[in-house]
């Protein structure tokens, strides 16, 4: 047991019920899937959805980059403000002072893109090229596509952390790029 609780300490960044060694920021770098399809009510649902669908292209970038790495919490609240718009922040409150960082992450990611986020939550919602219904719920098979989506690209972010952490190769970037990314 005291290799794996070793090797539970070592991967604590991707282990969030454990609170993570000095120096390391747990979080996650793509939303929780758990966060958009645990909501009861089936609009909660689809708006996380959408939100999720309006910010993929630019979330998706940064994993190419410097990724984001939030919590759940951070996602959740991200997803929340990109599926429909909330008034202005209650700043006292913990949701209000969340509400308000992710405002200013959202602004900050689409600077970065040199475009605006103001009114996110009133773009348009495609998928694969298809405009989808904003008052609809998504059909099963989209909705299985998305989650399958998200996923695997939590699986490769994973994948490419542990490997950066247990990598003792002193292989090129470059080159350990090219050959994570053989793995699909």
């Amino acid at each position: 047991l005291p290799n794996w609780s070793s090797a539970l300490r070592i991967l604590s960044e991707h282990n969030q019920a454990l609170r993570p060694p000095p120096g390391v920021k747990s979080g996650y770098r793509v939303p929780p899937v758990r966060n958009i399809i645990s909501p009861t009510k089936a609009q909660t649902v689809r708006l996380l959805f959408h939100g999720w669908l309006r910010i993929r292209k630019i979330i998706l970038t940064q994993l190419n980059g410097l990724p984001l790495c939030l919590t759940s919490k951070q996602w959740r609240c991200l997803l929340e403000i990109a599926g429909w718009r909330h008034g202005d922040a209650d700043a006292p409150t913990l949701t209000g002072q969340c509400q308000s960082e992710m405002r200013l992450l959202l602004n900050w990611l689409y600077n970065l893109r040199q475009s605006s986020a103001e009114n996110i939550s009133l773009q348009p919602v495609s998928w694969n090229g298809h405009p989808l219904p904003i008052d609809n719920d998504l059909s099963v098979q989209i909705g299985q596509e998305i989650i399958w989506e998200l996923q695997e690209y939590g699986f490769r972010s994973d994948l490419v952390a542990l490997d950066q952490r247990l990598d003792e190769s002193n292989m090129d970037a470059a080159q350990r790029r090219s050959l994570l990314n053989g793995c699909w």
